[in-house]
């Protein structure tokens, strides 16, 4: 098997497009590569984003699971994509079989015009995100009314996916690895986040997990998975979707703007366009500081694997201070 690069996901992008009924020769523009290969097509009056799944990463089932629920939300009139189905009824089509990449998915979406994304991490984290609190009212409405239409639908999952409770967060082998392995975490302020992680799992487990706190969630609600669009905010990128705190959504909204001079704007913004839509309770806001540093935790996991990325060098080096002062702060309240 050959490492992916962007040849091959094309090739490979070419030979799913017969599954949809589309030419193979259509024109493809590389949108996004992160964990996915994403490409964007016209065919016709459509205009369409097509995703070359990483290798490994979901079983069908988990994608077949994620693709369900996002169709059941869409349903509910909630503003998330719009999935297609192949010519013969499926969500999406595996190919690759004889191509020396190996077999992966891909699913095809229609594309949603947009003006850009909510917001980018590392202006939030640097103090110079210019965005309206309002947006951030926004984007508590449309985080509940996820929440919400998952409630009313009665969806529940066909299968079991990486959930973000306690032991997905921050048990023995967290979902995205061990933030504890970041070489630059040393001394009284490894002491402090070991201590804070104590700290996490004593508050999680008092809260609990009743359906009305803990449910199917986005769990990747970063501001590079929000379009902002003509008629509002669209919620995209459903990959990390499994079972979680309903307030791990917000957490992740908020995260990457905890050192923002602005941030306590945004996050009663964020709280209260939720609450327009969803009550929170006094036991949800005393939990929040210890979900959102369950959040940043997972990011230090996450880049633990990845040294030498620069997503990940930035996440151990420039953000780490903040996953530091975050856990000085739980543990004082405590």
């Amino acid at each position: 098997m050959i490492a992916v690069d962007l040849t091959a996901a094309t090739e490979l992008a070419r030979e799913a497009l017969t599954a949809y009924g589309l030419p193979r020769d259509a024109d493809l523009t590389l949108l996004k590569q992160r964990e996915n290969f994403v490409f964007s097509l016209s065919h016709g009056d459509t205009d369409y984003v097509l995703r070359v799944h990483r290798r490994g990463y979901h079983s069908d089932e988990e994608l077949g699971c994620e693709l369900d629920f996002v169709r059941a939300l869409h349903g509910e009139g909630v503003a998330v994509p719009h999935f297609v189905s192949t010519t013969d009824g499926r969500g999406f089509c595996v190919v690759g079989a004889t191509h020396p990449a190996g077999a992966h998915q891909v699913d095809l979406q229609h594309l949603i015009p947009n003006r850009g994304n909510f917001g980018d991490e590392r202006t939030g984290v640097d103090g110079t995100a210019a965005i309206d609190p309002a947006d951030f009212a926004e984007l508590g409405r449309l985080s509940a009314q996820v929440h919400a239409a998952t409630e009313r639908s009665g969806y529940t999952m066909a299968v079991p996916r990486d959930d973000w409770d306690l032991d997905g967060l921050v048990g023995p082998e967290p979902a995205w690895g061990d933030p504890l392995r970041i070489a630059e975490l040393v001394g009284e302020d490894r002491a402090a986040v070991v201590a804070a992680i104590a700290r996490i799992r004593e508050a999680l487990g008092a809260y609990g997990s009743p359906a009305h706190r803990f449910g199917p969630i986005h769990a990747d609600l970063t501001p590079e998975n929000v379009l902002r669009t003509a008629d509002g905010l669209v919620l995209i990128d459903f990959d990390d979707f499994a079972a979680g705190w309903h307030l791990f959504d917000l957490a992740t909204a908020l995260y990457f703007y905890t050192p923002h001079p602005r941030y306590a704007e945004y996050r009663d913004a964020l709280f209260g366009g939720y609450e327009s839509v969803r009550p929170l309770d006094d036991a949800d806001r005393a939990v929040f500081p210890a979900i959102l540093l369950a959040r940043g935790l997972t990011y230090l996991g996450w880049s633990a694997d990845r040294r030498g990325e620069p997503t990940a060098e930035w996440h151990a080096t420039t953000v780490l201070p903040h996953i530091v002062r975050l856990s000085r702060d739980l543990i004082a309240s405590a």
